[in-house]
């Protein structure tokens, strides 16, 4: 979680420089924020995987899934333009397709 929230704080180089309590508790908090869905959409995703491997007849061991972790950050760009098309998402059903290996 500190890996991933050191990535996330990009702003100040991680570093609370605001005077008033007020604003460092935003601050805080929107870090929270942000690394909470990064957390939700990894695990939504990662569960999406290992299902698609059950199915495909890949077997699953308990002891590989204690090594996973859904604070992983790998594939996000902090300092990207993101667009969320809320349109388009109320019309989605289902998530996205998985990428094939």
């Amino acid at each position: 979680m500190h890996a991933l929230r050191d990535f996330l704080f990009v702003g100040d180089k991680g570093v609370i420089r605001r005077k008033q309590y007020e604003a460092q508790t935003n601050q805080a908090m929107c870090l929270n924020v942000v690394a909470n869905a990064v957390i939700i959409w990894n695990t939504v995703y990662m569960q999406a995987a290992l299902d698609q491997l059950c199915t495909e007849g890949y077997p699953v061991q308990e002891a590989d899934l204690t090594s996973l972790s859904p604070a992983r950050f790998e594939h996000l760009n902090p300092f990207g333009k993101y667009y969320f098309p809320i349109d388009q998402a109320r019309n989605r059903e289902g998530l996205r397709a998985l990428r094939a290996a």
